[in-house]
């Protein structure tokens, strides 16, 4: 049995889908058992599901190709690192959109694991993108600033997406999303923009390896990935112009899961082409450190997801207490 929009909290309800919302206040088997069922849910928790295995198998791939050029432990240990960041992402976002419209506590606590998803895998990809995408000669206090740097982005980027489901009510203004938006964008801009700046000075550029060339197509790819999947997230097409008719498959949040998975696969592929781009001996590796400041963040951001939680529970609970008690 599928409900239509007007039989559930608005807080559940996306803009222009109209039906296809499972039954609040199941036990948490129902909603495990509706991945086999057809709702509106059913593709977004599906597509990041499956992108995770996809990117578990990159990694056997790689590493495998890793072999044959020139083996090491420790570009290994980044591959999987790397992986584990982008799984981290997809796994928190699938589960929001298999749980969230269980209770009013499980829909904030679900989407606000997807935001520290998401921004987790914003710091590990910044880490992995420094390593072996960005051209600057290795220098430790550099590289230490651009960590600290990275941290305070992505805690900011987890606190303005808390902060937006805590104040905002629905039907959200347009500055919701631009608000929301900014703070993954300031992360992928500062993670990114050295890379972007090497894709413009390729084409001046006398000699390129092969490697080189891969991974500028791989970097440019996820760029444009990333892109289109705000564009998506922000324009709500198709469904802004039939309302109804996408609610169970095609509708943008569909789009926009499959741009996602697709910016951390074509990720995966330019930083492996990169390492493979660079000499064995012009990287510096220092991964205890990078531990500490990726299990640091994980602590903080998780903490940060913990507050937030306190925060927003009651006051949302407060602003539906009289749709609760009916």
């Amino acid at each position: 049995m599928l409900l239509r929009s007007g039989d559930v909290l608005d807080i559940y309800v996306e803009p222009f889908i109209h039906s296809g919302f499972r039954l609040p206040n199941q036990p948490y088997s129902y909603y495990y058992r509706s991945l086999f069922s057809l709702h509106n849910e059913t593709l977004s928790v599906w597509i990041h599901l499956l992108g995770a295995f996809v990117l578990i198998g990159q990694i056997f791939q790689h590493i495998s190709q890793l072999s044959i050029h020139s083996y090491s432990t420790i570009l290994c240990i980044y591959i999987i690192y790397n992986c584990i960041g982008a799984c981290i992402m997809l796994l928190c976002s699938a589960q929001a959109h298999l749980l969230h419209s269980r209770t009013l506590a499980d829909h904030l606590r679900s989407f606000y694991l997807d935001y520290f998803g998401i921004n987790f895998y914003g710091f590990t990809s910044g880490i992995i993108l420094y390593k072996f995408s960005h051209t600057t000669e290795y220098d430790n206090t550099n590289e230490t600033l651009y960590y600290i740097i990275l941290s305070l982005l992505s805690l900011y980027s987890l606190s303005i997406a808390c902060f937006c489901k805590t104040f905002y009510c629905r039907p959200y203004p347009f500055s919701h999303k631009i608000l929301q938006c900014s703070g993954v964008l300031v992360v992928y801009l500062f993670q990114i923009w050295p890379v972007l700046q090497n894709l413009i000075l390729s084409y001046s550029k006398q000699e390129i390896t092969e490697h080189e060339q891969k991974a500028l197509v791989w970097h440019l790819l996820q760029f444009i990935s990333f892109i289109l999947s705000g564009l998506i997230f922000v324009g709500r097409i198709p469904e802004r112009f039939c309302p109804g008719v996408f609610d169970l498959c095609g509708q943008s949040h569909h789009a926009f899961h499959l741009t996602i998975f697709l910016m951390a696969y074509c990720q995966a592929n330019a930083v492996f082409e990169d390492m493979l781009s660079l000499p064995s001996n012009s990287i510096q590796y220092n991964f205890s450190k990078d531990l500490f400041f990726t299990l640091g963040v994980l602590s903080l951001q998780l903490i940060t997801v913990a507050l937030w939680f306190r925060i927003s529970r009651p006051a949302i609970e407060r602003r539906y207490k009289i749709h609760l008690k009916e």
